[in-house]
């Protein structure tokens, strides 16, 4: 075989391999372009949209932590949690509670050493029995049985 047949050869070989190579880079970039373009779409069209629905759930914890940490219509006397207050507003029905707050989602509360109607307890409200889809915790301080203490209100859905 003479050279030049050789080195036709060897050029027609690395033209096939360098076509493979840059069809393979093209392929790859096409790709690496639709997961950034679906990518894009996604955080465009999601984050709104879980931004108000977190947005709402902070209005709601905060507004429902005021509410019940006040002195009018609250378990709050004097700057402290009134116990008699606490036991009626544990007695009231839980969409009543929940009327009278403001708020669509679920909630409950917990104290350290959370006494109602003479029984400690976990918790005032609704506990989240079942799946979850989305939970906030506002967190307060006040005082309860004379001493300083985090109130965390949760609300749900």
């Amino acid at each position: 075989m003479s050279f030049q047949k050789k080195m036709e050869k060897f050029f027609l070989i690395k033209n096939k391999r360098s076509q493979v190579w840059s069809f393979d880079l093209v392929v790859a970039s096409m790709i690496f372009i639709m997961g950034l373009f679906i990518f894009y779409f996604y955080v465009i069209n999601q984050s709104p949209q879980s931004k108000n629905q977190l947005e709402e759930f902070f209005y709601e914890g905060d507004l429902s932590s005021q509410l019940i940490l006040s002195e009018d219509e609250g378990i709050l006397s004097g700057g402290k949690i009134n116990q008699t207050k606490l036991d009626i507003f544990n007695d009231t029905d839980y969409d009543v509670k929940k009327t009278q707050l403001g708020i669509s989602n679920n909630f409950y509360f917990t104290i350290k050493d959370l006494e109602v109607n003479g029984v400690l307890v976990d918790y005032v409200g609704r506990i989240n029995d079942a799946d979850i889809e989305n939970l906030v915790k506002v967190t307060r301080f006040t005082v309860y049985k004379n001493k300083p203490v985090k109130f965390e209100i949760f609300i749900w859905r």
